[in-house]
């Protein structure tokens, strides 16, 4: 769980950095897995394998003290950059305006950033910018340039403006991306396979139900209602 001062920054900036997220073991097992794909779209159909890292219990407890709501896996995808591939264009995931969290991109990166091999670049505060469509370079001041040890993560909140640099050295860079938002919403991609016990068999525990979007496994989102006390409405919306 994120400290009070951590969150404050979060809330300012839109980012926060975990250093070697995954331990040495982990991320081995992430780079095995991951170079054993030819795809990389919803890395969970591909290997289960991944769910270590999306429900990883340091990742989760950041992401549900920043979204103040148990998390949702809207979409986990991986990222292989090779040799040669140019810088990124400037992109926010979204471009809905809220002034809290919606939803948050994570890189895990599973090799170092360096300067040549396709760091990240942020611009701080710039998810509160609300404006469609993306700003030109030399509108986009204080960007930074994250060069982090493999096994890290960023933890980004969708609405910041970001991209990928070009990977200018011999190795590629690669990183996986799991994005999570509220328990209670969509997924936002067409593409993206609808949850379900068949596709999931492992998820055992409430919790991890909730994470994957195969039930709602907690206290409903809209207080005026509890079946318990049979403060609720019937059919035809009279309240009982």
């Amino acid at each position: 769980m994120l400290s009070p001062d951590q969150l404050q920054a979060f809330e300012q900036n839109g980012y926060h950095l975990i250093d070697n997220l995954l331990n040495h073991d982990l991320l081995e097992q992430m780079r095995y897995a991951f170079d054993r794909l030819d795809r990389y779209r919803n890395l969970l159909d591909l290997d289960d394998s991944f769910l270590q890292v999306a429900s990883h219990p340091v990742l989760y407890s950041a992401i549900a003290s920043i979204l103040n709501s148990p998390p949702q896996l809207l979409q986990f995808d991986g990222i292989n950059r090779q040799s040669g591939q140019v810088d990124q264009t400037w992109h926010a995931d979204f471009l809905f305006y809220c002034d809290r969290p919606l939803m948050l991109n994570v890189g895990i990166y599973l090799d170092d950033l360096k300067p040549n091999n396709g760091p990240l670049y942020l611009v701080p505060k710039s998810h509160r910018f609300g404006q469609l469509p993306a700003p030109n370079s030399d509108q986009l001041p204080d960007q930074v340039c994250l060069m982090v040890s493999a096994g890290s993560a960023v933890i980004f909140d969708c609405a910041l403006w970001h991209r990928g640099g070009g990977n200018f050295s011999d190795q590629p860079r690669r990183a996986i991306f799991p994005t999570y938002g509220h328990y209670w919403m969509k997924r936002f991609e067409s593409w993206m396979p609808e949850p379900a016990t068949s596709r999931f068999p492992n998820a055992n525990t409430p919790e991890l139900r909730t994470l994957l979007g195969i039930s709602l496994e907690q206290p409903s989102a809209y207080s005026g209602y509890d079946e318990n006390l049979m403060v609720r409405k019937d059919q035809d919306g009279n309240w009982l």
